[in-house]
């Protein structure tokens, strides 16, 4: 949780985290600041104190609802500094950096990077910013990073935001169930649509898409809704052109996120329309025994 960040920093030797990016579809940038819509921003979060974000001129009342301290970057005067830089965008870039660390009193210590950004500006700027900096180490952390631990333990609002999620994605679920038994079948065993055009995977997919959109959620992952031998291939989303029929494996994984790069919910089903055929009947029952030994 956001309460145990200064615990895990200071155990870890941090001085600070430095966040770089979008708002959105960014996790390390969206666990500070929410559904905050803010763009090219940078947040510090100085152990011990409150997070501060820098943004342009544009995005300050969107960096302004997130509570935090926002400081926008005009008044550094990027273009004299770039100009100051005979052009040099990283060098200039590296500079404006360095204005905006000494203005929170952020000049020396350990400072772990995140954000989902352009690799390679970030690298660029890095190889300035470290010259002109000389007592600050940054830091590129791993899969066993601050943010990750301090994420994996929820406060009641990220709880309930899960939980909403939750109830959305078996919404959607259950619209996809329920209008799959709708439809009419035809002598091959073909679902048909509304207008008697076959029912395709494809046609599943975008109904999917639609009912999370209008229940005001993202699906920028897609989905697996696959069929048949692409039921039995690992990941496969599968063919869009493929018919949905009866009595052939469905494999329905459903994945959606808030709007704005929140929590995801993930919820899988292995369905069968109208029958379940003997091979596929026997393998559910092996792995019910199987799940039923492990939980008793």
């Amino acid at each position: 949780m956001k309460n145990d960040l200064s615990l895990i920093m200071e155990r870890e030797n941090i001085n600070a985290l430095w966040v770089m990016g979008n708002a959105s579809h960014n996790p390390s940038m969206a666990y500070f600041t929410g559904s905050a819509h803010v763009s090219g921003a940078d947040l510090i979060l100085i152990r011990g104190k409150e997070p501060v974000i820098f943004c342009n001129a544009m995005e300050r009342e969107e960096a302004a609802s997130t509570g935090f301290e926002t400081i926008v970057t005009a008044k550094y005067g990027f273009l004299k500094i770039l100009e100051e830089s005979k052009g040099n965008l990283l060098e200039a870039r590296a500079k404006m950096r360095k204005l905006m660390f000494e203005d929170i009193g952020l000049t020396r210590g350990r400072v772990a990077v995140y954000g989902k950004v352009e690799i390679g500006p970030v690298l660029g700027t890095l190889k300035y910013l470290e010259k002109m900096l000389p007592e600050i180490e940054f830091i590129g952390e791993g899969d066993d990073s601050i943010l990750l631990e301090a994420r994996a333990t929820k406060d009641i609002h990220e709880i309930e935001r899960i939980r909403e999620m939750g109830k959305i994605t078996t919404k959607v679920v259950g619209k996809t169930a329920a209008y799959l038994q709708s439809c009419q079948v035809n002598e091959d065993e073909i679902l048909l649509q509304e207008n008697g055009e076959p029912l395709t995977i494809g046609d599943m997919h975008i109904k999917i898409n639609y009912w999370l959109a209008e229940l005001g959620v993202e699906n920028p992952l897609g989905c697996i809704f696959a069929i048949g031998r692409d039921a039995g291939v690992p990941h496969s989303a599968g063919t869009h052109e493929d018919p949905v029929r009866l009595g052939k494996t469905i494999i329905f994984d459903i994945y959606p996120q808030e709007t704005g790069g929140g929590y995801f919910f993930d919820f899988t089903r292995t369905w069968c329309l109208g029958y379940a055929p003997e091979a596929e009947t026997a393998m559910y029952e092996d792995v019910k025994a199987v799940y039923q030994t492990i939980m008793d």
